[in-house]
């Protein structure tokens, strides 16, 4: 599963559009696609024609037990969509001062790995808590830039984003840079293009979206471009952009996403059950406890591997909801690998599983 966010910090330069009709490509191009819409303003559901859900991207990102199954909606066979929704500006207020908030979506994400080919991500406008969980969500960026100072400027700036991100998690990204509306009859057009080639030759793609009115006729309708008829010119260039994307490599191995999903849960999935582990160096013992032992606290003891620090045990777990906690020397502690937690009613937070 190749997840790609589509994000500029500059609004107008055509995020939501290249995000439904590069996910609606990608679909008639064979693939089973998720478009994830990350921005409050909701503009890549109301370009589907699809608002009012139960549940939406902001409870995907408020409540941990809500699974990425519980919000996803059908737009059409094998093109699904998770609507956003206004509340969702409050989630960085709301998740102030919470532990490993910007991993909340990635770690939703990494458990489906088999269910999607892609996953588009359209992002909100802005460098905060929602654009930096669409960042470390993925791992390739496709920022459209539109022939303007103002859009060149965001992009530098959002370069600088993800140098630093990746400086600070080792979350390498892969860019890919789109030029937007472009009007190949004026000279400025074509000067910013060569622009663009001559900075960013390295992350920038060969296709490009027109300048047309279809597009803002398909926002209308509430479809992609693909349904809007005499539209053939951008048909063939968004085709054209997801078989590029198709060619370029993501270089994602699966060593990278246990590892990742290991930073992201703590217990990983293996063959005999579920491995838990924990780093405790001096510990005399460390024990897991959880629902599925009653917090039993003595009943699943972990043992101590060769390097003296980390402490492991294997439980077989079928399907569900676990929340366990481990208890190092007496003390009991959530486990610090996993960013998913349930407040308990003792008000202590308990780390959740979800196999």
């Amino acid at each position: 599963m190749r997840v790609i966010s589509v994000v500029n910090q500059k609004g107008g330069c055509g995020k939501t559009t290249v995000s439904i009709n590069l996910a609606a490509a990608l679909k008639l191009r064979g693939n089973k696609v998720l478009l994830i819409d990350m921005d409050p303003q909701a503009h890549a559901s109301l370009g589907l024609n699809i608002t009012a859900r139960d549940k939406t991207a902001y409870d995907l990102l408020a409540y941990p037990k809500v699974k990425l199954s519980d919000v996803v909606c059908e737009y059409c066979e094998d093109f699904h969509l998770v609507v956003s929704t206004p509340v969702l500006s409050a989630l960085e207020q709301q998740l102030s001062g919470v532990d490993g908030k910007e991993f909340r979506l990635g770690s939703k994400l990494a458990r489906h790995q088999e269910e999607y080919d892609y996953v588009i991500i359209d992002s909100p406008p802005n460098i905060g808590l929602l654009t930096f969980n669409t960042l470390i969500a993925c791992k390739e960026v496709l920022i459209p830039v539109e022939p303007s100072y103002f859009s060149l400027n965001g992009l530098e700036r959002l370069l600088e984003t993800v140098d630093l991100l990746q400086n600070e998690t080792d979350h390498v990204l892969i860019k890919h840079i789109l030029i937007n509306n472009l009007d190949r009859r004026t000279n400025f057009s074509r000067d910013f293009a060569r622009e663009l080639e001559r900075n960013h030759n390295l992350h920038l793609m060969d296709g490009f979206v027109s300048h047309s009115v279809h597009l803002k006729s398909a926002a209308l309708r509430g479809v992609p471009v693909f349904d809007i008829k005499r539209a053939e010119r951008l048909h063939r260039e968004f085709m054209e952009i997801a078989e590029e994307i198709e060619q370029r490599n993501s270089n994602l191995q699966i060593e990278d996403v246990r590892g990742w999903m290991t930073r992201l849960h703590g217990p990983k999935v293996v063959e005999e059950g579920v491995l838990f582990s924990i780093d405790a160096p001096g510990a005399e013992n460390v024990f897991l406890t959880g629902e599925f032992v009653k917090w039993s606290p003595d009943s699943v003891e972990m043992e101590k591997d060769s390097s003296d620090v980390l402490w492991k045990t294997t439980v077989y777990l079928g399907p569900g909801e676990y929340e366990y906690r481990f208890i190092v020397d007496g003390v009991w502690i959530k486990d610090p690998r996993n960013k998913d937690t349930i407040m308990n009613e003792f008000g202590q937070e308990n780390s959740l599983l979800i196999v």
